[in-house]
């Protein structure tokens, strides 16, 4: 029995240097900093020129399960991969974090992949193509791993392509008595998807986002428990009807904010799921956030448990 299952896109994160990659380089028309289009030639390219890169399993859904399993929690992730070395990667990743792995492979497709280009001031530049992972049909998700769970655990970047699939998820948790949470992923998918949010907010029991994410929102409706990040501002939980405010956690210097949003979800739906007060759930949102924050990469630390164990908040 898992105490979460997640199902999102199955990414594998190739963190180099930019200054390395020639074919970056080249790109003069792309600004430093954030995410960049490109053709599949050129994301090829850039994949060609990266070497010596550090590899993770990655994707928002993967990284937020990394942090719940790291607390203690039995988690699963569902998704899909090609039949290459990225895919064994990604794989091999979840399984060194305990992630029991549900995926699907796609014989015609290569693994999701996102070049993460570290510039010398720690700036990164990201480019990704979902690849295997764009289309996920309800008939190759293995329910015999997904309704072994307290909780499935979606993302908003699948509804773009497989918006009948999350429908059906949805209403399949219901009627199993599954509680469903669900994160924004972004504010311009949310925009996109208003209808989706109207008609499937009441079989959302958890929604997790950005105040910029929430901002789409608009005036919809929202679930019985709502968690709104807002950075250095802290964090605003709706519950019973109103909003309540937690404080920020002081941090003295930011190395990566990649990831820091993914590890706050993880870290909040294992005191959830595990019945701590609401207090104690944000912050152990937060200190996995904030442990993503000091470091470089998108995951939170092996030795995150023993330090929260040491402060009594596990």
């Amino acid at each position: 029995m898992f105490d979460l299952v997640g199902m999102g896109n199955a990414i594998v994160d190739l963190t180099t240097k930019a200054s390395e990659n020639q074919a970056f380089r080249n790109m003069s028309q792309v600004n430093k900093g954030g995410y960049f289009h490109t053709r599949e030639d050129e994301f090829e390219e850039i994949l060609h020129f990266s070497k010596g890169y550090d590899v993770s399993a990655g994707g928002s859904v993967a990284n937020s399960l990394k942090a719940f399993a790291t607390l203690g929690g039995q988690a699963c992730f569902i998704g899909k991969i090609g039949m290459d070395k990225f895919g064994k990667l990604f794989t091999d990743s979840l399984r060194a974090f305990d992630i029991t792995p549900g995926l699907m492979i796609d014989k015609d497709e290569a693994t999701g992949c996102s070049v993460v280009l570290v510039h010398e001031d720690g700036e990164k530049s990201i480019c990704a193509k979902r690849r295997a992972t764009k289309i996920i049909p309800y008939k190759g998700i293995n329910w015999d791993l997904a309704e072994e769970t307290r909780c499935l655990f979606l993302e908003g970047y699948w509804l773009d392509d497989n918006l009948l699939t999350v429908k059906k998820i949805i209403n399949k948790a219901k009627n199993s008595f599954i509680k469903v949470a669900f994160t924004l992923a972004d504010p311009m998918v949310v925009e996109r998807h208003q209808d989706f949010f109207a008609k499937y907010m009441k079989s959302i029991d958890v929604l997790i986002g950005n105040e910029n994410e929430f901002k789409a929102l608009g005036n919809l409706a929202l679930p019985p428990l709502a968690v709104k990040t807002c950075g250095d501002r802290g964090v605003d939980v709706y519950q019973s009807g109103k909003w309540m405010h937690f404080d920020a956690l002081k941090i003295t210097k930011v190395e990566n904010t990649s990831g820091a949003g993914d590890a706050f979800a993880g870290g909040f739906l294992f005191g959830y799921l595990h019945h701590f007060e609401l207090e104690k759930a944000v912050r152990l949102g937060q200190e996995c956030a904030l442990d993503v924050l000091a470091k470089v990469g998108a995951h939170v630390s092996e030795d995150l448990k023993s330090k929260l164990e040491k402060q009594g908040l596990l």
